[in-house]
């Protein structure tokens, strides 16, 4: 089985691999970072980010890696430059939720936004989903702007999902 998901126009999106470590830690270790992840919890080491990596890993052999969260990969170069999913929302009703996380070092190139929608465009195409959600720190800006972008409309604050206090969340049906 390949480990890649799906592309888009810049991106690869595949399946987390122990060499993703080394790019992930500097983002998943800085809280400027995970602090608009949610629940996110910072990784001290390295250790942790291969420890983490490894629980996903654990989670495609689970419930397969169809529905997930992948790493994300510049098509060019092969280098991972974040994270994006289309997985069910934990405590939901079977909804899924797009996300994404781009590494700092690579922000403000689009490829949360273009991402996002090749995460919805899965959600749609490959899993046949009617809707796909995301759920979005309400401090978390750049996010907030993405959903935005992306034509999510925009359904209130929710303390729902992901033991968070509360967060904003967005909706997307198919064109």
């Amino acid at each position: 089985m390949t480990d890649i998901v799906f592309e888009t126009e810049r991106l690869r999106v595949t399946l987390w691999r122990d060499e993703h470590a080394e790019a992930a830690f500097p983002a998943y270790s800085d809280s400027n970072f995970t602090r608009g992840l949610g629940a996110s919890r910072m990784h001290d080491t390295i250790d942790d980010t291969r420890a983490w990596i490894g629980r996903i890993r654990k989670m495609y052999d689970d419930r397969g890696p169809e529905r997930g969260f992948w790493a994300v990969e510049r098509q060019d170069t092969g280098e991972a430059v974040g994270a994006t999913m289309c997985q069910p929302l934990p405590d939901g009703d079977g909804e899924h939720e797009i996300g994404w996380h781009v590494f700092p070092a690579h922000q403000h190139n689009g490829y949360a936004t273009e991402s996002g929608a090749g995460a919805a465009a899965y959600g749609f195409h490959v899993l046949g989903l009617d809707e796909v959600f995301a759920v979005v720190a309400n401090t978390n800006e750049p996010s907030l702007a993405v959903a935005r972008r992306l034509g999510m409309q925009h359904l209130g604050r929710t303390s729902k999902y992901y033991d968070m206090v509360e967060a904003e969340l967005f909706r997307l049906s198919p064109a």
